[in-house]
């Protein structure tokens, strides 16, 4: 079946949020602002600068409930992390879903990636925190590229192996170095925008332009 105009609608998800007020504790809500806040202060401050008394603070805890919940400052980055992944990984299945489709490979190509910008501008803090990250070698980058880029490589790269072979690339390099050069397009726009503060608004629009200019960067036919 083809993927018509009305199909091609980017994948959302519910972003890790601070969420106002106290929560109770125990409860998914106290979990929920925990990894909230934790995202805000390491995408902010850095892992070495963000405490988990600043933390706890934010998400209106107790410091003892995070040490109790997670143990460690790193087994809560860690929950950062996965909680990423899990929100990520509606967007990645879709994606694979348009693996070997029945609609044309440049359809197919563009509305996957139409998903993985979109995804990665679901979560505001997202590019701060994985810029900061991989850019030290070590085990919280490892970790990064085993639960989040690796995947997301395993679900991107058939798509743009095919449109390469079909000569639908604008350029003719690896499937592997074009899924980088996308991923560097949309992460640097949406680092400097979200240094600058924005808006829910802001947010909406950016990715929608960065859908709308990426893509002919890549496809010699969009």
């Amino acid at each position: 079946m083809t993927l018509k105009k009305d199909d091609l609608v980017p994948i959302h998800h519910t972003p890790l949020s601070r969420r106002r007020g106290r929560p109770a504790k125990g409860t998914p809500a106290a979990r929920d602002a925990m990894l909230g806040a934790a995202l805000h202060c390491f995408s902010r401050k850095g892992y070495d600068g963000a405490g988990l008394r600043e933390i706890a603070a934010e998400a209106g805890v107790d410091p003892a409930l995070i040490s109790h919940q997670f143990g460690s400052k790193f087994a809560l980055w860690k929950a950062v992390v996965d909680e990423i992944a899990l929100r990520l990984a509606a967007a990645r299945h879709s994606i694979e879903e348009l693996h070997g489709g029945s609609s044309s490979t440049e359809e197919r190509v563009r509305e996957g990636l139409t998903r993985f910008i979109t995804a990665n501008c679901d979560i505001p803090e997202l590019a701060k925190f994985l810029s900061d990250e991989l850019s030290l070698p070590g085990e919280r980058q490892d970790y990064i590229l085993r639960e989040i880029w690796e995947p997301y490589q395993e679900a991107m790269l058939p798509l743009l192996q095919e449109a390469r072979e079909d000569g639908l690339l604008r350029h003719d390099g690896s499937p592997e170095l074009t899924l980088m050069m996308v991923m560097g397009a949309v992460m640097l726009p949406l680092l400097m925008m979200r240094l600058k503060g924005l808006s829910k608004r802001d947010e909406a629009e950016l990715s929608r332009r960065l859908v709308s200019d990426v893509l002919p960067m890549v496809l010699a036919a969009a």
